[in-house]
C-alpha cells in the first residue's frame, strides 16, 4: 500500500522566495503535498484545517516571528516536525528555541538545502510504524532539542579557521562537558602515556567529531526529568552508551573502514539508547510498566517497551534524531541496533559496530539487570561472515 503524500507547510513573507522554493519541490509532487503561507496567521489557519507533517518557517514573518509560530504549532500539533529558517542562530535564539525547533536551515535558503531537509524528514516512515510512533510523540508534548553548547560547537566547527584552541574554549565554559571529556580521554580506550588534565590537549587527542557527539549526548542525558531518574539510572545508562560508542568505533577501525563510518558508529553508539530518555521522561508510569513486564516475563527491555508503547526506545530515539537532521547512517544504526537484520541489504557499517558493541557491553550488566542484556543477531552476523571476529572484538574493550 503506497504511503500518503507528506504535507509540508512552507512559511515565508517573501512571495518570490516561496515561488522559487516551491518550484524546486515540483519533481517531488507525488510524494509531497507542499502548501505555502506568507503570514503566521495564515499558517496557523492552514494547520487548523488538517494534518501536517512538517512546518518550515522563516525567522521573521509579517505578523509574528517564526519562533512564535513554531511554538504555537508545537502546542497544537506536537507530533509535527518544526524547522526554522534563520541566519546562524545566536545564543539567545538557541536558548529561546530549546524544545521548539528541531532543525535550523540557513537563510537565504538554497533549494538544495530545503530539498535535503524535507527528504530526511519524509523518509522516517520507512524505518518505523509511523502511526504508533506519532501517537507516542504526540503525548510527549515537548521533545528535547540539542543543547546550547552543541550549537556553539557546530557553529565554530563550520568555520574554516576553527582551531583546537577555539573549540577547547567553548568546551571549557561547560564544566560537565569538560569533566566528561577528560574522563574519556584518560580512559583505557585512549590509554594516554600520562594523565591528561588540559581540555585543549583532550580535544587534540579525541578529535572534533567525538567532542561534538559528547556535547550532544551529555546535554540529552542532563535533560532527564529528575522524577524519571527513579525508573532508569542515568549515570549507568550514560556510561553504557559511552562505552558502546567507543567499542563501536574501535570495531570500525579494526575493520579498516573510513573515518566517516567510524565517527558515525561512535555518534550512533553514544545516542543509541536516547529513546529511553524520551519515554521515561514523558511517560514514566508506562515505562515502569514495561520494566515490570520485562522482569515478570524475562524478556528484553526493548521488547517489553514494544508491547506497552507499540514502539521501542530504538524507534523513538531514531525518530528524534531524524527530526534533528542527523545523517541517515546514524539514524539507521540507532533504529535497528537491536534488530540489524531488518536493515536491507545487510552490510558492514555503523549499525554493525553499534549492534556488536551494545551486545558485548551489555554482558557487564549485573544479574539483577538481566532484562537489559542484549541478544546478538546471529543470522545477521553470519550473513556478514563476522562470527569468528566477535571474540576478538570482545578483547578490545576498555574501561572508563
Amino acid at each position: 500500500m503506497p504511503l500518503s503524500p507528506k504535507r509540508i507547510l512552507l512559511v515565508n513573507a517573501d512571495e518570490d522566495v516561496l515561488a522559487a522554493l516551491s518550484a524546486a519541490c515540483l519533481p517531488y509532487h507525488e510524494d509531497w503535498q507542499l502548501t505555502t503561507a506568507t503570514t503566521g496567521a495564515d499558517a496557523l489557519d492552514q494547520l487548523g484545517q488538517g494534518h501536517c507533517d512538517a512546518v518550515i518557517a522563516d525567522r521573521q514573518l509579517k505578523d509574528m516571528s517564526g519562533l512564535e509560530l513554531l511554538r504555537t504549532a508545537m502546542v497544537c500539533h506536537p507530533q509535527m516536525a518544526r524547522i526554522l529558517l534563520s541566519e546562524q542562530p545566536d545564543r539567545d535564539t538557541v536558548i529561546a528555541s530549546l524544545g521548539i525547533v528541531h532543525q535550523y536551515l540557513p537563510t537565504p535558503c538554497a533549494p538544495a538545502d530545503l530539498l535535503s531537509a524535507i527528504c530526511r524528514l519524509t523518509v522516517l516512515d520507512r524505518f518505523f510504524t509511523n502511526d504508533l510512533l506519532r501517537m507516542i510523540v504526540a503525548r510527549v508534548q515537548q521533545l528535547p532539542s540539542p543543547p546550547r553548547v552543541y550549537f556553539q560547537l557546530m557553529k565554530e566547527l563550520a568555520q574554516p579557521d576553527a582551531t583546537i584552541d577555539s573549540v577547547g574554549a567553548i568546551i571549557a565554559q561547560d564544566s560537565s562537558l569538560s569533566a566528561k571529556l577528560l574522563q574519556v580521554v584518560n580512559s583505557a580506550f585512549f590509554s594516554p602515556p600520562a594523565p591528561i588534565v588540559s581540555v585543549r590537549e583532550a580535544v587534540q587527542i579525541v578529535g572534533f567529531n567525538l567532542v561534538k557527539s559528547l556535547s550532544l549526548s551529555l546535554g540529552l542525558f542532563a535533560s532527564l526529568n529528575p522524577l524519571a531518574a527513579t525508573e532508569v539510572n542515568p549515570d549507568r545508562l550514560y556510561l553504557h552508551s559511552l562505552a558502546t560508542a567507543m567499542l563501536a568505533q574501535k570495531i570500525m577501525i579494526d575493520e579498516s573502514v573510513g573515518s566517516e563510518t567510524a565517527d558515525a558508529a561512535f555518534t550512533a553508539g553514544i545516542l543509541h539508547d536516547v529513546g529511553k530518555l524520551v519515554l521515561v521522561s514523558a511517560l514514566p508510569g508506562l515505562y515502569r510498566q514495561s520494566v515490570q513486564l520485562a522482569a515478570d516475563e524475562l524478556m528484553p527491555q526493548w521488547q517489553a517497551e514494544a508491547n506497552i508503547f507499540g514502539v521501542d526506545h530504538a524507534a523513538v530515539g531514531a525518530y528524534l534524531l531524524g527530526l534533528w537532521g542527523l545523517p541517515a547512517p546514524i539514524v539507521e544504526a540507532v533504529a535497528w541496533h537491536h534488530e540489524p537484520g531488518h536493515h536491507h541489504p545487510p552490510a558492514f557499517n555503523a549499525l554493525t559496530g553499534v549492534h556488536v558493541a551494545d551486545f558485548l557491553q551489555s554482558q557487564h550488566w549485573p544479574a539483577s539487570q538481566r532484562t537489559l542484556v542484549v541478544n546478538l543477531d546471529i543470522a545477521y552476523i553470519q550473513s556478514l561472515d563476522l562470527a569468528e571476529k566477535i571474540e576478538r572484538w570482545s578483547e578490545v574493550e576498555g574501561s572508563l
